[in-house]
């Protein structure tokens, strides 16, 4: 104890905190309610807090005969995390089941601790509108708190986050020292070269290296009409500041709601220019807003530049049954089947892969519809696992 009366800490235990958003499905629940007792069904794997988690799914229990949806750590953990939680199911439109809504909070300390977020009896389950289409969706919001030790005897020095990106915002704000300027429409935007060349090597090549064919190609139809002054065509102005204010910070303005008609553009301009960073940030951005309407023109877009991530998640979600009738009805479809046919036969595979041990693809007019579309688009076209012929 100090002279003065006060404690003196040797130790001090903070807490700091984690919170995340998972959601998952299962699809094709009829395939996996005869296993047994005990076992399960991984429905997401996902890292938190420095550890791996996972959302198990007991079709018949694992203490029970009833349905259950458990939480389980699946690494080891240094120290004891109190984890709470917000667990729900939700609809065919993402909208959650009030009567399903859970909540509350376990301590995980060692690896295989596990928790029941959800039960109930299974023949009352497979009768509820909580299965739908054969599937079920969840949603689980979780925050870990967890604790960590600060040594009270010594001193610490507290490191701010870095500032360079205010710094290069701001340089680009003040143009002071630019040395080139790209004129869109009405617009000029002045720019500095090497920083533009050190983010893009489209501009690299554009301002430091001649262009022959190939590259005037990959360029579009910027044409130099000046040293120091760059036409841009092919974009609007809007675009081309969102996207040259990330090349300088790094990050999409904090004041500006990114819409996704605003992201696939962006996508466009960060594909033409190689800004690959740019090119994930927004096809998450389309990925988390992905819908029936949007679904096929995303498609298309991902498959122009090269988003292979988004692709996949895309076809993955066009080819659920729940939506595929939906998906080809919209207009988006329509484009896909003149712009990008040959996805098609994608779109079918997967279709067939997620279904062929299920009597509904052998039933299903949809898969006839998407043969049929198949065939009038590229005759050369074959599906790999298609039945002998349809009803």
């Amino acid at each position: 104890m100090a002279d003065n009366g006060k404690v003196e800490m040797d130790a001090i235990c903070q807490m700091e905190t984690h919170t995340k958003t998972y959601c998952a499905k299962c699809e094709g629940y009829s395939l996996i309610n005869m296993l047994k007792r005990e076992s399960y069904i991984e429905m997401g794997m996902f890292h938190m807090a420095g550890v791996c988690w996972g959302i198990h799914f007991y079709p018949n229990g694992y203490r029970d005969a009833d349905l259950t949806l458990a939480l389980k750590l699946l690494t080891e953990t240094p120290r004891a995390m109190v984890v709470k939680f917000e667990f729900n199911l939700l609809d065919p439109k993402g909208r959650d089941f009030e009567r399903t809504k859970r909540s509350g909070n376990y301590t995980f300390s060692k690896l295989g601790d596990i928790y029941d977020l959800f039960y109930m009896k299974r023949p009352d389950f497979e009768t509820s509108e909580y299965l739908h289409g054969d599937c079920l969706t969840v949603k689980l919001h979780l925050t870990v708190v967890k604790p960590f030790f600060v040594d009270a005897t010594r001193k610490q020095i507290i490191v701010p986050s870095s500032d360079l990106h205010q710094h290069f915002g701001g340089l680009l704000e003040s143009g002071e020292g630019a040395d080139v300027t790209f004129q869109i429409d009405e617009e000029a935007f002045s720019a500095h070269r090497y920083v533009l060349a050190a983010r893009s090597p489209v501009f690299k090549a554009q301002l430091f290296g001649s262009i022959n064919l190939k590259k005037k190609k990959l360029f579009g139809s910027m044409v130099k009409s000046k040293i120091d002054k760059i036409m841009i065509e092919d974009m609007s102005a809007d675009v081309f500041k969102i996207m040259l204010q990330f090349i300088y910070t790094d990050m999409l303005p904090p004041e500006m709601d990114v819409s996704c008609e605003m992201a696939q553009h962006l996508l466009v301009a960060a594909d033409r220019y190689g800004l690959e960073w740019l090119k994930m940030i927004c096809g998450k951005k389309l990925c988390d807003n992905l819908d029936v309407k949007t679904a096929a023109t995303t498609l298309v877009l991902a498959e122009q530049h090269h988003c292979t991530q988004l692709k996949d998640v895309c076809i993955d979600f066009v080819a659920s049954r729940n939506v595929l009738d939906a998906v080809m009805g919209s207009d988006g479809f329509k484009h896909l089947m003149s712009c990008t046919p040959l996805l098609l036969k994608e779109i079918l595979d997967k279709f067939s892969f997620l279904y062929l041990s299920s009597l509904f693809l052998l039933s299903s007019s949809i898969f006839c519809q998407l043969m049929a579309m198949i065939a009038s688009v590229s005759s050369p076209l074959v599906c790999s696992s298609s039945p002998s012929s349809c009803p």
